[in-house]
């Protein structure tokens, strides 16, 4: 690997506690948002490429796996009740009823570090999910995170969004001021973030454009789904149009035996729903989509998509202009440009921070030197010859910013700047030193409780 420091990575680890699990074991703490996962369930693979003509960009994926997901969350009939199943919580849905989703972060040399640090620069002490995460009635009463943005938790976000003299102490909390943030976003001080979802935005034909300052905002204009409930009638929204699609719901067994294929109606959207009877004869077992998808506009709906599971791979194709639909919200993309690069994957019914993650990497357009090399499109897309990059996922854990950065033995070299993650000699390694520390965590929390039980 480029910059490869094989003494450094050596010293670091001698100074970090690591312990390895073994062979098919695994923690598994909910109470805490601890699921860390067998060795045989680490890694992962994801395959590159791209091409480029004078005005767009292709981006695309070969992810391989026996266990697709298109379904996403579902409203199930029980007990005179709609009640909603799939959820992003620690590990795998007990139904597989999560989307699989592969997420590009890019960044034009802008944000300082993402070169080095990747994604989990935008992991932070309080997020949502980690042991850590902020009370949602702190995260409620924050007077920009939950009484302007109508939030509960919190999410990703860049450390120089935060008021505050020493960046690698960046609390949540303490949110800059909107004229600063607007400042920033002026200034290509975010991270554009490009979401491929198997079920909320494939359907449609597009992936979801979005970017991290603050938060993991969505870009300007209208998403392509949006929740398909009525709060004030506690019921759906929006049903099955029978004439459309034969019935007005689909069935709970023939859902979690995966009986729907990609060309059935497992998705709600404008062309096969219809208003929601309220009087109809509804029976135990009856399902309807959480989310209703729709055609997307603005900078939001920027990014076409096409994706399809077939011969046991995900294949899909990501298309934008090279010019940024919106520069407060995406990058401009250049001919002989280079750009940073980090991708992640869900799979398996898992969401949140439970996926895979790449180490970054480089995108050139139109040169040989980067890790994922676009090639120009001289014609039509369809004759290029593509170059595939094939890429090492592993296990994020609980890695954040503040611990990268804080004054545990081998920290320096990360906080001055002369580590990076990709200077692991080895990716294994890499992955040893993360699940280490998820399990001093774990066993730390586990002392602390020990000690008010104590008191």
């Amino acid at each position: 690997m480029p910059g490869v420091r094989p003494v450094t990575t050596i010293m670091l680890l001698a100074f970090l506690p690591v312990i390895a699990l073994a062979n098919g074991a695994q923690l598994d703490d909910r109470d805490r948002n601890i699921h860390i996962p067998g060795d045989d369930d680490l890694f992962d693979q994801l395959r590159v490429s791209a091409a480029y003509d004078d005005s767009h960009i292709q981006i695309h994926y070969e992810y391989v796996t026996d266990n697709p997901s298109w379904y996403h969350q579902y409203w199930v009939y029980e007990d005179g009740d709609w009640v909603r199943y799939g959820s992003g919580s620690p590990g795998p849905d007990e139904h597989g009823l999560y989307e699989d989703r592969i997420s590009m972060m890019l960044d034009d040399g802008t944000v300082d570090d993402f070169a080095r640090i990747g994604g989990w620069m935008t992991v932070h002490q309080g997020m949502r999910t980690l042991t850590s995460e902020a009370d949602s009635d702190e995260v409620e009463d924050h007077p920009k995170l939950g009484e302007d943005m109508g939030r509960s938790d919190v999410r990703k976000y860049l450390a120089l969004s935060r008021d505050t003299d020493d960046e690698r102490e960046a609390a949540w909390q303490d949110v800059r001021d909107d004229d600063e943030l607007e400042q920033l976003r002026r200034d290509g001080k975010f991270l554009d973030l490009w979401q491929w979802r198997a079920h909320r935005s494939n359907p449609m034909g597009y992936a979801d454009n979005g970017y991290v300052l603050h938060y993991r905002m969505s870009s300007e204009g209208r998403s392509m789904f949006t929740d398909n409930w009525d709060e004030d009638a506690g019921q759906p929204r929006y049903m099955f149009d029978p004439d459309q699609v034969g019935s007005r719901s689909l069935d709970w067994d023939a859902l979690i035996d995966r009986e729907y294929g990609q060309d059935d109606p497992y998705y709600i959207y404008e062309g096969n729903a219809v208003n929601f009877d309220p009087d109809h004869d509804w029976q135990e077992g009856d399902v309807i989509p959480q989310r209703f998808l729709r055609p997307p506009h603005g900078s939001r709906g920027a990014i076409q998509a096409a994706g399809r599971y077939t011969d046991g791979a995900w294949r899909v194709t990501l298309i934008r202009t090279l010019e940024a639909p919106d520069p407060m919200d995406s990058k401009t993309l250049e001919d002989g440009g280079t750009y940073n690069v980090a991708f992640a994957v869900h799979s398996g019914g898992v969401g949140a921070r439970w996926h895979r993650v790449s180490l970054p990497q480089t995108l050139g357009l139109g040169h040989d030197d980067a890790d994922i090399v676009a090639v120009r499109a001289d014609g039509d897309f369809s004759d290029v010859e593509l170059e595939w990059t094939e890429l090492t996922l592993i296990y994020p854990g609980q890695v954040t910013w503040q611990w990268l950065h804080g004054d545990h033995p081998g920290s320096e070299p990360l906080a001055t700047g002369n580590l990076g993650v990709r200077d692991f000699h080895d990716i294994e390694q890499l992955q040893t030193f993360i699940i280490g520390h998820e399990t001093r965590l774990a066993e730390e929390d586990d002392d602390d409780e020990q000690d008010s039980d104590d008191d």
